[in-house]
């Protein structure tokens, strides 16, 4: 007896669990990696598009107030003719209608005469000719010039002075408290709540503002601070612009661990706003996503497990079953019984089988009987020997009663024949039908391989529109950002239509002070105010559509997110349908490879079955040697004790190809 062999469900199951596994944990570790990376990258570009915000802001801001500074020059030119009380009234109601401005003043260098809209008065040893605000504005010949930081005489607070020149020696200024840049500093929204902004003089080095106070008026180049130390090594590679460069952002190594930092200067001026970013926002954030990953695949790992052992359960316990009754069949045994399991070549093969072992069994009790039969001819044989040597005297009816009895003798033979011949064509019908499955089985291995490739190629087509919906998902967030774009540009629109709204009431005011000849003027000022009111409603509208369209393209996208969600579902529901016609194409081979074994054995048969009519064919010519001695008796009766042996030898043949065939039978139970 041979060792005990493997279970054929415990070999499948391990060696596709390991090969499952194999394959999960790569794809698993792929996509860690590919997440990182792209966490990483998203974070970089929402850093660096935050930085870019940061720096529109500061310029929008301070765009506004260079384009009110212009307003209220040119306000003050249109009246020349202003006494300086009515000009300082003037001064207090700019200043008091200003929200960005501390106060606003004239300084006139002829006449060394200074107005200052907060009511602030100078005394005598106050000189404001030597002054950066009022140099920079003569220098600027008519244009706006904005002031380095100083401190202001008058309230003692660091301010930024935007001035400008109206005629010659003579500067209208406006100050703007570093109050007002800190406050819109802090409003700044990040996607870090721990994130630190500072806004720096790129040509001094010096820190003007910062969201950490201990660092203000110190400069980059000999801060204590770990985070500016950390700037300071990478300051001179940040790409200040306004695009989105991978210079943009700069990770360095500080006390407080590494730092992502952006910065982008402020168009017009020299300062640069710097965001420094903890990197262990984006690994806080991805960490939790990985492991998440981690739990999911052990989850599905474990539920494919349970599956694909419920399956080969399935589909290998009818193939275990049928195995046993053959290994039955090949003992002997024709009792057995196989029940049919499910609706496959499985089934298929039990019915036939079933067949065979009905037809076997009627086969063999045929034979057992002729046996028997033939068993009793020899016996009747042997007497008929005894008597012919008993009693030579009666030979003549001895003789016609031999040949009466050779006559049934010969057709038992014919019988026996007969049936022989039988068994030789069932065998051969047994032969031709396990042909005929073996045929069908190669054909569904064929049809089981073609339908593995349709699932290939099916498999690549899910892949490419899964591909086509991931750039379907990157144009529509492309749109998403000129939304954005379009409503900074209503922003504008809003703050022109305010500008042009004051200049309206400003010329109002002149139109009122000139009385009837300014009445005209105030029509136009009407109408300008008119003209930026209406302005002011459309571009809300604006503001409104754009709004619309954001919540449209959000929902667009997630509905793209989740479209991509369930074509990795799809793709992985394709990937386990290939694996199992891979499965079912390995089950048929082995199938059609036990066909032809019980062809070859079913071949055999045929050929025992070929040898049993060539036997009987025998048996039929020794009785007709018998007849033709009786009759050689008839006419020779000195012959008769030669013929007695003869007869003799016969029926011991007889008895030998009964027991020979007895002996065989015994192997089979039919019952």
């Amino acid at each position: 007896m041979g060792s005990k062999r493997k279970s054929l469900k415990k070999l499948l199951l391990s060696r596709i669990m390991i090969s499952v596994f194999i394959i999960i944990v790569i794809i698993t570790e792929f996509n860690m990696s590919r997440q990182s990376t792209e966490v990483q990258n998203l974070t970089r570009d929402v850093l660096a598009r935050e930085s870019v915000t940061y720096s529109s802001e500061i310029y929008n801001w301070w765009n506004t107030i260079e384009t009110r500074v212009m307003q209220t020059a040119d306000v003050w030119k249109n009246s020349p003719y202003m006494t300086n009380t009515e000009a300082h009234e003037l001064l207090l109601s700019l200043t008091a209608a200003d929200p960005d401005s501390q106060d606003i003043y004239v300084a006139n260098g002829k006449d060394n005469s200074f107005l200052d809209g907060s009511g602030w008065v100078p005394d005598d040893t106050f000189v404001f000719t030597d002054r950066a605000w009022y140099q920079g504005a003569i220098k600027a010949g008519g244009a706006i010039y904005t002031s380095d930081p100083y401190v202001d005489a008058s309230t003692g607070k660091t301010c930024l002075a935007c001035s400008i020149l109206l005629s010659e020696d003579k500067v209208l200024s406006s100050d703007i408290t570093f109050d007002q840049m800190a406050d819109r500093m802090k409003a700044f929204q990040s996607s870090s709540p721990d994130v630190s902004i500072y806004i720096i003089n790129k040509d001094s080095g010096d820190i003007l503002l910062s969201t950490n106070e201990d660092v203000v008026g110190t400069s980059i180049s000999d801060s204590q601070d770990d985070v500016i130390k950390g700037l300071s090594t990478v300051f001179s590679d940040l790409d200040l612009g306004n695009s989105f460069t991978d210079n943009k952002v700069k990770d360095a190594k500080t006390g407080k661990g590494k730092m992502l930092y952006a910065a982008t200067a402020v168009e017009g001026t020299s300062w640069v706003v710097v965001s420094a970013t903890p990197n262990s926002f984006v690994m806080g954030k991805l960490i939790p996503s990985l492991n998440m990953s981690l739990v999911i695949t052990l989850i599905c790992l474990a539920v494919l497990a349970a599956f694909l052992y419920f399956v080969i359960s399935k589909y290998l316990n009818p193939v275990s079953t049928v195995t046993g009754k053959i290994g039955d069949l090949t003992s002997g045994d024709f009792t057995t019984d196989i029940v049919p399991e499910g609706n496959n070549e499985i089934t298929t093969l039990s019915e036939q089988l079933n067949d065979y072992i009905e037809r076997m069994k009627d086969m063999l009790t045929h034979l057992t009987d002729i046996t028997g039969d033939m068993k009793d001819s020899a016996g009747q044989c042997a007497e008929i020997s005894g008597g012919l040597s008993r009693s030579n005297t009666s030979q003549g009816e001895s003789i016609e009663s031999l040949n009466e009895y050779l006559s049934g003798l010969n057709q038992s033979i014919e019988d026996v024949a007969a049936a022989a011949t039988e068994l030789a064509t069932v065998s051969s019908q047994l032969a031709s039908n396990s042909d005929e499955v073996r045929l069908m089985c190669e054909e569904t291995v064929k049809a089981s391989e073609s339908g593995r490739n349709e699932m290939k190629d099916m498999t690549q087509s899910v892949t490419i529109l899964n591909d086509t919906i991931g750039e379907l998902t990157a144009i529509i967030r492309m749109t998403a950002d000129t939304v954005d774009e379009i409503k900074g540009i209503t922003l504008t629109i809003g703050d022109i239509s305010s500008q042009t709204n004051l200049l309206s009431l400003n010329a109002s005011i002149e139109a009122a002070r000139a009385g009837e000849a300014g009445r005209g003027f105030a029509v136009v000022a009407g109408e300008v105010g008119a003209l930026a009111n209406q302005s002011s409603d459309a571009a809300a509208h604006i503001d409104q559509l754009v709004e619309t369209i954001t919540d449209n393209i959000a929902n667009i996208s997630r509905k793209a997110d989740d479209c991509i969600k369930d074509m990795d579902k799809c793709l992985a529901g394709v990937s386990r349908s290939n694996e199992s016609f891979d499965f079912i194409y390995s089950d048929i081979t082995k199938a059609t490879n036990a066909i032809t074994d019980i062809a070859d054995g079913i071949g055999r048969i045929n050929d025992v079955a070929s040898n049993n009519a060539a036997a009987t064919e025998e048996q039929a010519a020794t009785v007709n040697q018998i007849l033709e001695l009786s009759g050689t008796i008839v006419r020779d009766s000195e012959k008769i004790s030669e013929d007695t042996g003869s007869l003799a030898s016969v029926s011991e043949k007889l008895n030998g190809y009964s027991a020979t065939i007895s002996d065989d039978l015994k192997n089979f139970k039919l019952n």
